[in-house]
């Protein structure tokens, strides 16, 4: 497993998905020790989760996957859904993938929602405030604008140049239409940028939730009535886990730059064009 928390949690979806079907799973973190990026492996401490995960040197690592089990790629399916019906006659199954769908564990989604229940020890005062305020709020809509590390070259003309100016007015000008003053609580690693690209009636802007604390965007997101997302799986599972069932979600009909979203985006989301 590598990844941000959002590619996290398909991951830990996609495990719970395989405890319903096998006795003996886990998930791999061997990778993970090795990876700089976001905040490290954040599922126990975020959503006070069981250690489930093995974790072994990596050449052993790759040694012990090469001799002794079948590696199966999601990315090499014909059919991704076959992932976890694929049968296999040999006993040791090694599942390389992000499965970012929740066609993966929808007939589940009861217990992944259980699971991912947000550490409440953990979230701030002011957090806890704004959790507050925003639960009041009958038009409370989520907005998440990730620049940061979409900017750097190597994500740029893959994933970063999606959601720029054009989709942002897409989506508000498709939440405006239909929600009455809707309020938007906007969460984003350049606000400034925001600040001189939109204009809303009434807003909030979030941006003090950083390092370990950077979960609780998340969280807040979950809270609001509708969700604007990005093309992040970050913000995609705070709209996901928002409980609200007559809710409104806009994503980009594009997840990368050079195709529409795939079975990322769930049916019932509004998907509005990106340029």
């Amino acid at each position: 497993m590598t990844g941000g928390l959002g590619n996290q949690m398909f991951i830990y979806a996609f495990y719970l998905q395989m405890k319903k079907r096998f006795s003996d799973v886990y998930i791999d973190l061997s990778d993970m020790v090795h990876y700089r990026i976001h905040h490290g492996y954040e599922m126990n401490r975020v959503f006070n989760l069981p250690h489930i995960e093995k974790c072994y040197p990596q050449k052993l690592k790759k040694v012990i996957e090469f001799l002794f089990f079948k590696t199966i790629l999601e990315r090499k399916l014909k059919d991704p859904f076959s992932a976890y019906k694929k049968s296999s006659i040999w006993p040791l199954v090694y599942y390389k993938g992000f499965y970012q769908t929740e066609k993966y564990f929808k007939d589940i989604d009861d217990d992944i929602r259980s699971a991912f229940t947000f550490n409440t020890e953990l979230i701030t005062d002011k957090n806890r405030m704004l959790e507050s305020e925003i639960l009041s709020n009958s038009n409370a809509v989520s907005l998440h604008v990730r620049r940061g590390d979409y900017l750097q070259p190597k994500h740029w003309n893959a994933i970063g140049c999606v959601c720029r100016k054009e989709y942002y007015n897409n989506a508000i000008a498709e939440i405006r239409k239909r929600i009455n003053s809707p309020h938007f609580y906007v969460f984003s690693d350049d606000i400034d940028w925001v600040k001189e690209n939109f204009e809303f009636e009434k807003v909030t802007y979030i941006d003090w939730n950083t390092g370990n604390d950077s979960w609780q965007d998340m969280m807040l997101m979950s809270r609001c009535k509708h969700n604007i997302i990005a093309n992040s799986t970050f913000s995609w599972w705070g709209a996901w886990l928002n409980p609200n069932k007559s809710k409104i979600v806009i994503a980009p009909n594009r997840w990368f730059a050079n195709s529409e979203a795939p079975n990322i985006i769930p049916d019932s989301w509004v998907k509005v064009k990106t340029n």
